[in-house]
């Protein structure tokens, strides 16, 4: 399996396209999913920006509240790049309503496939190796 994390363009109204990867880890004190975005300047890997926030309600196993605050284009680019689905859900903190969003697993095993299984093998998710039918 390559686990190299592939581009996906960020189209942001204020910063225009920017190509980012994905870095999938677990906020500290809930274990839920973080999501940040990276992007590449001067060749080196730096933070773009935040697509989940940690808020007083932790989110679901897959869920993320969306960081519409500071990337107010991230819901558009969540649904544009079949990343995820609001569920309904959203959690107010502050003046900002955070929606809820459950994303989808196979396309994030597909972006940052080793951050994904870190954040699997923490919540106790464990994937059955893949087995072939055997035919003659």
């Amino acid at each position: 399996m390559d686990n190299e994390k592939k581009q996906v363009t960020y189209n942001s109204s204020i910063t225009g396209e920017t190509q980012v990867t994905f870095d999938i880890r677990q906020y500290m004190n809930n274990r839920a999913m973080f999501i940040g975005l990276m992007c590449n300047e001067d060749g080196y890997e730096e933070p773009f920006g935040d697509v989940t926030v940690n808020l007083s309600v932790a989110a679901p196993n897959y869920c993320g509240y969306l960081n519409v605050n500071d990337m107010p284009d991230i819901e558009k680019f969540i649904t544009d790049n079949d990343l995820g689905e609001f569920t309904g859900f959203t959690q107010r903190s502050g003046f900002c309503e955070y929606p809820l969003y459950l994303f989808n697993v196979d396309k994030l095993r597909e972006l940052c496939p080793d951050g994904m299984d870190k954040y699997e093998a923490n919540i106790g998710m464990t994937r059955k190796p893949e087995t072939k039918d055997l035919s003659r």
